[in-house]
């Protein structure tokens, strides 16, 4: 049975689209020690995430896939001010993450590795990432996320070596890079509960 190229992704991506369905898994504030809210009395202060030229829209690269986008719901969500305001750009790498991998897979099933810069792009993504304030409570969601990242730039990174000898090209979610990427999935679904669009 043949598969079109993007049903092995519905596994290997699913950190990102799980990822994106986050909030009801945080402690409310209120639930918090009297000490922890003093510290949380200065707001991390965030950047807009990089907006990546990945050849692909955020809004094309979820209408070429059989998944539909959630949209962070900020007065919705229960958490703290610190974490709505981490979530609310998180929500935002995830978007592009999403768009440079449904491009990338698109370019590299066609055998057009060099149409776009996929390494590039993931790196610019997982430096922001990591270069962000994170709420002490999203902490291991964080981790899971560079995990995930990093996991797909792996994956393409080796397709992109391998060309036309890439065991992987119709089998996404054995690659060991996608695994680790599946495997952050449990972390990441501690915190959930957004609206999808």
């Amino acid at each position: 049975m043949v598969q079109a190229w993007w049903m092995p992704m519905a596994k290997s991506t699913a950190v990102f689209f799980i990822a994106i369905t986050l909030s009801g898994g945080c402690k409310n504030s209120s639930d918090k020690p009297e000490n922890s809210r003093v510290a949380e009395a200065t707001p991390l202060q965030y950047n807009d995430p990089p907006i990546l030229d990945a050849g692909l829209s955020v809004e094309q690269a979820y209408a070429a896939i059989p998944h539909r986008r959630t949209i962070w719901a900020e007065s919705e969500s229960p958490v703290s001010p610190e974490e709505k305001a981490y979530l609310k750009v998180m929500f935002q790498v995830l978007d592009q993450a999403v768009a440079v991998r449904v491009t990338s897979l698109q370019n590299f099933s066609s055998q057009r590795f060099d149409n776009s810069d996929t390494d590039g792009e993931f790196d610019r993504l997982i430096t922001f990432v990591r270069a962000m304030p994170v709420p002490k409570t999203l902490s291991a969601y964080h981790k899971d996320i560079i995990e995930g990242l990093s996991g797909q730039r792996q994956f393409f990174q080796d397709w992109r070596t391998a060309r036309d000898r890439f065991p992987y090209a119709q089998q996404i979610a054995n690659h060991p890079g996608v695994r680790n990427s599946s495997a952050a999935l449990p972390g990441v679904q501690r915190v959930n509960g957004q609206v999808s669009e």
